[in-house]
């Protein structure tokens, strides 16, 4: 038996990239939230808006075309991405269509994986760190079962430690030290009781240990 085809699972980075979302709805809404995280530059087409988008426009945070989507309205911006969150399906497939004719990707929120260029996956966030789960549209409900226990199982202990490793990753403490040593340095961090102690709250001793295995890793 021949497996379906599944998507494939990748991290946009949209700082300072132009994106567009169709409809100001709670579904609007909550992908305009999470697209201000990344650092995009939102517009937000609707005549109608929710209470935290109308606020956001009144900030300058997006910018707000209150009106109708009408045919080629992408044009002017030239959007990367475009999210069609209409209420009407006539509508998200006039958007899609816009959107490829200036090849940007499109997602179409209550639409069928023809539809759209891409789906989103569930996502437990504890900056920096980021889960993304997808079963590929098989079963949802597995998907929200295993984002739930995930998300009690994953303390900040993760999130902290992520910090630590991505400072030491920007400035590491010997140049000459090869990738593959450098590796193995991480490997012992992760593996060590480091985890441990700051799951137990004990973050001076983590940190004290964390610095004991950079100095054993760099007199090597």
């Amino acid at each position: 038996m021949s497996e379906s085809a599944g998507g494939y699972p990748i991290l946009l980075h949209l700082q300072d990239r132009q994106v567009a979302v169709i409809g100001g709805g709670r579904v609007g809404t909550r992908k305009i939230r999470h697209l201000l995280r990344t650092g995009a530059r939102v517009l937000l087409i609707s005549p109608e808006a929710s209470a935290d988008l109308q606020a956001l426009a009144a900030d300058g945070a997006i910018e707000w075309i209150a009106e109708p989507y009408r045919r080629d309205m992408l044009n002017d911006t030239m959007p990367v991405l475009v999210i069609a969150a209409t209420s009407d399906s006539r509508v998200n497939q006039t958007i899609a269509q816009d959107a490829h004719r200036i090849r940007a990707l499109c997602n179409v929120t209550n639409g069928s994986s023809d539809t759209s260029d891409f789906s989103n996956m569930a996502l437990i966030e504890k900056p920096p760190l980021t889960i993304a789960l997808s079963s590929n549209g098989q079963s949802p409900a597995l998907v929200r079962q295993l984002k739930r226990q995930l998300a009690q199982e994953l303390g900040d202990e993760y999130a902290i430690l992520a910090d630590w490793l991505g400072a030491l990753r920007s400035s590491p403490p010997n140049d000459s030290v090869s990738q593959a040593d450098r590796q193995a340095l991480y490997e012992d961090i992760v593996t060590s009781e480091v985890l441990a102690l700051l799951r137990a709250g004990d973050r001076d001793k983590a940190q004290r240990v964390f610095q004991q295995i950079l100095l054993e890793g760099a007199s090597e």
